[in-house]
């Protein structure tokens, strides 16, 4: 299955969720593109990241790691950037588990937009 495509990207996690696109593009094993979404914490103002994606398929198998990112937000914070693994399902369905550099890990989901 070629990865190539824009994505709607969904993860849940212990105090939040994110949702947003992605664009992907695959070259033989590997993954590069672009994640945008809106990160939403209890109690706090949503904010969004931008970040580049690289990342490899082994399979069924998806990693992917952010290698840059940018924060669009009114507040300063301090984010800490996630690496994912992932399978692709019988739906053709990005899913998996995420775990960022702080060890708040999450359940995603990424859903290829059919043309």
């Amino acid at each position: 299955m070629d990865l190539t495509g824009r994505w709607i990207f969904r993860e849940e996690f212990d105090s939040g969720k994110d949702e947003g696109v992605a664009i992907l593009a695959q070259a033989g094993d590997r993954l590069y593109g672009v994640l945008d979404f809106t990160e939403y914490i209890e109690n706090e103002t949503p904010f969004q990241v931008k970040c580049q994606l690289e990342g490899k398929v082994d399979g069924d198998k998806v990693s992917l790691e952010m290698i840059d990112y940018e924060i669009i937000s009114v507040e300063p914070f301090e984010y800490f950037p996630e690496k994912r693994e992932g399978i692709i399902n019988q739906n053709g369905q990005i899913v998996g588990s995420s775990e960022d550099e702080q060890g708040v890990c999450g359940v995603f989901v990424f859903e290829k937009e059919e043309k």
